[in-house]
């Protein structure tokens, strides 16, 4: 791991080696002129520059783009990436400018995917790919009966984030162009070719480095923080108590005495080329 590393917040720690597995897939050694559409703190921008790729990450974040360029200052690649601040619905780029086209994690926050898709397209060289990472497969960790409460708890917790997302997004994007549609289709409509989807797994076991057990306390904790709002009404009593007792380190249940868990999910990530004229 690169000496940044320490520097990076507990979920991009975690999730460091599945991103440089990804990346170096899509590079393939190739040393290709990136745009990290959506950069947030940095770090996928980061492991481009690794596999030796010029790279200008942009947000509209202002707090993630000085988080993201802190650490740019603690890297060798201070000449090789840029951020800026900019919207990806109307991107500073000439026409055909990069080889490759990154976003994470955006696309579901754009009220109009299509409109972005396009703009994304247009900047890409012929030939060139873009690359959309959204989701994958959910996370789970215990066993589905652990000895407390209805077995299950992490099915329902997963119905239970859907239902959230689905009344935060309406809330959020109140203007949203409706697209009912996987996120491969977006290629299809704008006219990529080469189409393909590929998920990186993660796997963790047991002893869990300081990293590894904030992320999994962080996981049943911020169930508990959206309690009040929109999350906490999709919930059993039952099922909050179990939690409770998951994340106090009193409890003969808490969640790291167990020697049982196994951290398995999947980041999947869909490309597609731009068709040569």
């Amino acid at each position: 791991m690169r000496a940044y590393l320490p520097f990076l917040d507990f979920y991009d720690q975690v999730e460091y080696s599945v991103i440089k597995e990804t990346i170096a897939w899509l590079c393939a050694d190739q040393k290709l002129h990136v745009l990290d559409a959506g950069c947030g703190e940095g770090l996928p921008a980061l492991v481009f520059a690794e596999q030796g790729c010029p790279v200008i990450g942009i947000d509209i974040e202002n707090e993630s783009l000085g988080k993201a360029r802190q650490l740019l200052a603690k890297t060798p690649f201070v000449e090789q990436v840029t951020f800026l601040e900019d919207n990806l619905l109307d991107l500073p780029f000439e026409h055909e400018t990069f080889d490759l086209v990154w976003t994470s994690y955006v696309l579901h926050h754009v009220a109009d995917k299509l409109a972005a898709v396009r703009e994304l397209q247009r900047v890409l060289k012929p030939s060139g790919r873009l690359t959309i990472r959204e989701g994958g497969l959910p996370l789970y960790s215990l066993p589905y009966d652990f000895g407390l409460g209805e077995p299950g708890l992490e099915h329902r917790l997963r119905d239970a984030e859907n239902r959230w997302f689905t009344l935060m997004t309406r809330a959020t994007l109140p203007d949203e162009v409706y697209y009912p549609f996987g996120w491969s289709k977006l290629f299809i409509d704008t006219g990529f070719t080469d189409i393909k989807a590929r998920t990186f797994t993660l796997d963790l076991l047991p002893p869990f480095d300081e990293a590894q057990a904030e992320f999994i306390l962080y996981r049943f904790r911020r169930v508990l923080e959206r309690d009040q709002g929109q999350y906490g009404i999709f919930l059993s009593d039952t099922d909050r108590d179990v939690l409770q007792q998951l994340l106090d380190p009193a409890s003969h249940f808490f969640i790291l005495k167990r020697l049982d868990l196994h951290v398995r999910y999947g980041l999947s990530v869909y490309t597609g080329t731009k068709l040569r004229r």
